[in-house]
């Protein structure tokens, strides 16, 4: 099945890093509605009741909308090799913009083939939402918390038994996320524990691009895989990589990014538009920029 590649798309900014603007942005105006309207139907992971996602006679099709899609391993570049032992979560990340935790408004099992649906979903969030997969018991040597972006698009508007369906939710083990840190030369600190934003730059057919380099003004620095881990992950010889590399599914990392206006280029061969993101603490977030 041909798996769509889902943006969280926050109401762009006009450029910067939010850390260092004294301005405060008109989406914020949002960010107390959001958390009062969703706050009576979730909370932290314990407070949400985990539905069977994988028996169709379970699954509550009247009341509320439903996410269904499935479980890609970064590492693996498949189904996880032990789907049953995750779980899969929607969350409201309105919270996080003024330094909270994220609301966590359903949660699902995850199938044996690595599908899940996530159903009774209600009020999405004016800023998008978050498919977060974990281990079912937070066991945090298995997996990293990651996050994979829904565009508010997607889900405003949906009532009782509409779908969102094939959404692409990405999963980080924990070793591969140990990986990836060891391999941020220069970065100093625990990427698995302070968290990181990872994602790709795609064409618009969804094919890897080769030249992308991304940007925020001055709030992070962003790492480049290439396909030699020999010197490296994200090192070509001694030389940091500069852009991404398609033959590396033109991923970057960018750890601890803060709730910024991120940007993509590749000298003028495409377009696409900034986006309003960053990374969790403890999480793997996705970032997937799309050309127009």
């Amino acid at each position: 099945m041909q798996m769509r590649t889902p943006v969280l798309a926050l109401a762009p900014l006009y450029g910067g890093c939010l850390g260092v603007r004294n301005v405060e942005p008109g989406w914020l105006d949002n960010v107390s509605a959001d958390r009062e309207e969703a706050s009576g139907g979730g909370g932290g992971a314990a407070d949400v009741e985990v539905q069977d996602g994988c028996d169709e006679e379970d699954i509550n099709t009247t009341d509320g909308f439903r996410i269904e899609g499935n479980v890609y391993d970064m590492l693996l570049g498949d189904i996880p090799e032990d789907p049953e032992s995750l779980c899969a979560y929607a969350l409201n990340p309105s919270p996080v913009l003024t330094g909270d935790d994220p609301i966590f408004m359903a949660a699902s099992t995850v199938c044996n083939n690595g599908d899940y649906v996530i159903a009774e979903l209600s009020n999405p969030p004016t800023i998008g939402m978050f498919v977060s997969i974990d281990d079912c018991e937070g066991n945090p040597d298995m997996v990293m918390s990651s996050a994979t972006g829904i565009d508010y698009d997607d889900v405003k508007g949906l009532g009782d038994g509409d779908v969102v369906q094939d959404i692409r939710a990405y999963l980080m083990s924990t070793e591969y996320g140990e990986q990836i840190g060891a391999g941020l030369v220069d970065f100093d600190g625990d990427a698995v524990e302070i968290g990181f934003m990872s994602g790709f730059v795609l064409d618009a057919d969804d094919a890897p691009v080769s030249g992308g380099v991304l940007s925020c003004g001055e709030c992070v620095d962003f790492y480049y895989m290439d396909t030699d881990p020999s010197d490296g992950l994200f090192t070509t010889g001694d030389a940091v990589n500069t852009s991404t590399d398609a033959a590396a599914e033109a991923i970057f990392v960018a750890p601890g990014a803060p709730i910024a206006t991120y940007a993509a280029e590749d000298g003028g061969n495409h377009e696409w538009q900034t986006q309003l993101f960053g990374s969790l603490p403890g999480y793997a977030s996705f970032l997937l920029f799309n050309a127009q």
